[in-house]
This record gives C-alpha cells, sequence and structure tokens, in this order.
C-alpha cells in the first residue's frame, strides 16, 4: 500500500498512506534499495496508530546522528620523498573526453595545491591531509556529467600522499549529491590518473584511466 517518488541519485520520498507517513531521504547514494531495506525493516515495524511516550534520552540522540554526518576528507601526508622533485612540474595530456589538458601539483608546508588546465583556462584547488578547504573552481572532474563548468562551482577539497608516489584528492561539490576522488600515480615523467564519482548518470562511477607525460612547457 506504499507508493514513491524519484529523484536522481538515492533522493526519493516513500509515502505511507496508512500510517499517514511520508519518508524524505536526500543522498547522494549508489544503492537505493538498500536504503529501502532500512525502511521496510526498522522504521516500517515501529510506526504505530498510537502516540508514542516522550522519550528525551531517543530524541537526543537522533538529533546528534544528523549533526554528525560527513563526507570524509582524505587522510594521509602533506609530503613525500617525491614531492620536491614532482612539485610545479606539469604533465600534459593528449586530447580527451574530459578536456583535461595538463596537470601540475604544487607542494606546500602543510598541503598542496593541484592545478588543472581545460579549455576554460586554469583551476587552482588547494587541499590539506584530513580536512575540508573550500574555494570555487570551474573544474568538477566531470561530475553530474559534466566534465568543466559553466562557471566557477562551490567546491570543497581533501587531499594528501596517500603513498610515497601517490598522492589522493577528493572533490566535493557541497551543493550538490556530488563528490569525487582523484587519484595520481607518479611514475617516472609519466602521471597516471584515475578517477571515481560517488553517483554518476552514466552506466559506471569509475572513469577510464589519463596517462599524462611530463613537459616543459
Amino acid at each position: 500500500g506504499l507508493y514513491r517518488g524519484d529523484g536522481a541519485f538515492g533522493q526519493f520520498c516513500i509515502v505511507m498512506p496508512e500510517q499517514d507517513a511520508v519518508v524524505a531521504i536526500t543522498s547522494g547514494g549508489r544503492d537505493m534499495q538498500a536504503v529501502m531495506n532500512l525502511v521496510w525493516e526498522k522504521l516500517l515495524p515501529a510506526l504505530k496508530a498510537a502516540p508514542l511516550p516522550a522519550d528525551a534520552l531517543g530524541a537526543e540522540k537522533l538529533n546528534k546522528g544528523p549533526a554528525g554526518l560527513a563526507v570524509r576528507p582524505v587522510t594521509g601526508q602533506p609530503t613525500s620523498p617525491r614531492a620536491a622533485a614532482i612539485s610545479g612540474k606539469r604533465y600534459a595530456f593528449a586530447s580527451n573526453y574530459r578536456q583535461i589538458e595538463a596537470v601540475a601539483l604544487e607542494s606546500g608546508k602543510n598541503g598542496a595545491t593541484v592545478v588543472v588546465w581545460t579549455p576554460r583556462g586554469e583551476s587552482r584547488i588547494v587541499c590539506e591531509p584530513g580536512a575540508w578547504k573550500r574555494g570555487r573552481a570551474a573544474f568538477v572532474n566531470g561530475v553530474g556529467g559534466r566534465m568543466v563548468a559553466s562557471s566557477e562551482q562551490p567546491m570543497a577539497a581533501s587531499g594528501a600522499w596517500t603513498g610515497d608516489d601517490t598522492f589522493t584528492l577528493k572533490l566535493c561539490l557541497y551543493e550538490t549529491p556530488f563528490y569525487s576522488t582523484m587519484i595520481f600515480h607518479f611514475n617516472g615523467d609519466q602521471l597516471l590518473l584515475d578517477s571515481e564519482h560517488n553517483v554518476s548518470f552514466g552506466s559506471t562511477t569509475t572513469v577510464p584511466q589519463l596517462v599524462g607525460k611530463a613537459t616543459t612547457k
């Protein structure tokens, strides 16, 4: 006797006429069925015709839960043994559907700046381990079916060295359901770039690898 209205990426509502209730869910989840299973198994059986007695402890716990929800930042090291040799070096990519022309990583004392060149110009993304740095950028790493935004978007970034030759960057478009992860593998004069989105309009959230080469330009 229930029905629902669906949006994209796990944003939907479930209407329960018999219980006189509506469950509204906003998320960036890949598995809607898992969310609905929780509603069927936990919430629906607990709904009763009569009002529930007051439960101050339960209400406090409920309020604390959503307040503590967060997208986890990248944890790792602010630098690596290879950081100095890589810092500022520009890696160029052949023409690709993601419109990434080149990438550079500039190392700092407490973090790094990822520089991305696209047809719209240069985007500079400041990040550090274990924290989110807010800013704006035209480069959005293809989330929501877009490679380069039509204008600068509000974005939070977190990044760290997760290996001696690997830098991981996470971008969160916090006014949307989207966040994505970029993993930079430095191998000699090559940069192997892997990416993944939390959700996507496409058939997969994993993006094909790009290979860049160090250049003097």
